[in-house]
């Protein structure tokens, strides 16, 4: 059995992660309509799938607005754009798979799960790390007792310095007026595990950061508004947009995040889009404010503390994790894949390995897509691992950090739910 979808927004993600995943696996998944703003993508993801010309529309309202086409709407828009789409999609009936983060407002985050619930519809949130090897042999773990009970946990992700200039300076997710704050636009998969690992429900949140280091009065003496004009610090600076877009071969600059400058990935195209597009401009020049880094501190029911820290100037990506429990203690580093257990009293270090691609999160994209065509499959509603009502929690608590951070005070949770259940009735 195949599950049909029409695909709402044809991006990144839209045409490389679901449609990829599509046409990898068309025992399971099958893109059959298109809704996509832009001519070349649109034209590109139709020819992929073969879509003929009535599947295909420049608005999603005009895809919507038809009878249900197939079971599943996937709905990858820009952050900002997945409200609408994604309630109409629910109300029309589709089961909806929906790119994280939910909203990039807490209160359209309820209205579209309390919408998903009301329709009797599956929402599947997409936290792809969820759904990788690594992170479930390390919830395993813990939800076998040999940690004992959960005292504290600490998470850290390191985003490599490349990662931040390209999608939170200069890139799609550089401020707050175009995209969730960066502990939902980045490391609300982050969050999510962590809710998933402590199983209870926030109490308090405390953050700090701020944008250290990526603005206008750190910019190099003499360095012009783009690297493409000339500027004096070229060649020592880390964040030479010339060397990094247009350093890699035609074939590299297919994948992401070449891709995000354009279809085309020959030098001639991406230099024209360095000229005049926001990723040829300089690092300390942007309109960015996102935090370069971020530290929360939580307590959860029970008296369970935990801290997660993101930072954005790291040399390489990194994602670690410590439980420590009141019989044993679990360390981890995704990217290694190696997963360290100890148990007090011994001097013995029991070490799990654990392998994967270094593609699509370490396998997550095709666990997700795996885990929820089967879901649809089977009609087993109520084994989506990350609903809409589980994947809430982690986005409140992203939220309440960021107000934390902003106003310098610890947010209480059940406040805090209790505000976003009256302004998203109130909307």
């Amino acid at each position: 059995m195949t599950v049909d979808a029409v695909l709402v927004g044809g991006g990144n993600r839209g045409r490389f992660t679901y449609g990829g995943y599509a046409r990898q696996h068309p025992d399971r998944l099958r893109i059959v309509a298109l809704a996509e703003p832009v001519a070349d993508r649109r034209a590109a993801i139709a020819a992929e799938h073969g879509l003929e010309p009535d599947r295909v529309t420049a608005d999603w309202r005009a895809l919507l607005a038809r009878p249900a086409l197939a079971p599943v709407a996937i709905v990858a828009t820009g952050d900002t754009e997945h409200v609408e789409p994604a309630l109409e999609a629910l109300a029309r009936g589709y089961h909806v798979l929906l790119e994280k983060p939910i909203a990039p407002d807490p209160a359209d985050c309820l209205r579209v799960v309390e919408a998903a619930e009301r329709a009797g519809r599956m929402l599947q949130i997409g936290h792809v790390l969820r759904y990788t090897s690594f992170y479930e042999r390390v919830q395993a773990i813990v939800a076998s007792g040999r940690l004992g009970e959960i005292v504290t946990l600490d998470m850290k992700e390191h985003v490599a310095h490349w990662h931040l200039t390209h999608s939170y300076v200069r890139g799609k997710f550089r401020n707050r007026r175009i995209a969730a704050p960066i502990v939902l636009a980045k490391t609300c998969h982050d969050l999510d595990l962590m809710a998933w690992m402590v199983g209870r429900p926030a109490r308090r949140v405390a953050s700090f950061g701020s944008l250290s280091h990526f603005r206008f009065d750190h910019a190099p003496p003499g360095a012009p508004e783009r690297c493409t004009q000339g500027c004096p610090a070229q060649e020592r600076c880390p964040h030479d947009a010339v060397r990094f877009y247009l350093g890699p071969d035609d074939a590299l600059a297919r994948i992401w995040p070449w891709t995000d400058l354009g279809l085309d990935p020959s030098r001639e195209a991406r230099r024209g889009a360095l000229e005049s597009g926001p990723y040829g401009v300089c690092v300390y020049r942007c309109d960015n404010d996102v935090p370069d880094h971020q530290v929360l501190a939580l307590e959860f029911e029970g008296g369970i503390t935990a801290t997660f820290t993101v930072q954005g100037l790291a040399t390489h990506e990194r994602r670690t994790i410590r439980i420590s429990g009141t019989l044993g203690e679990l360390r981890g580093v995704f990217q290694e894949g190696v997963i360290d257990v100890t148990r007090h009293g011994s001097l013995e270090t029991e070490r799990h390995r654990v392998e994967a691609s270094m593609a699509g999160h370490l396998g997550g994209d095709v666990g997700l897509l795996g885990h929820f065509t089967d879901v649809v499959m089977r009609g087993a509603a109520d084994e989506v691992r990350a609903s809409g009502r589980v994947s809430l929690e982690s986005h409140l608590i992203g939220f309440a950090a960021e107000q934390a951070r902003l106003e310098g005070r610890v947010v209480e949770m059940d406040a805090f739910r209790a505000k976003v259940a009256r302004d998203a009735c109130a909307a």
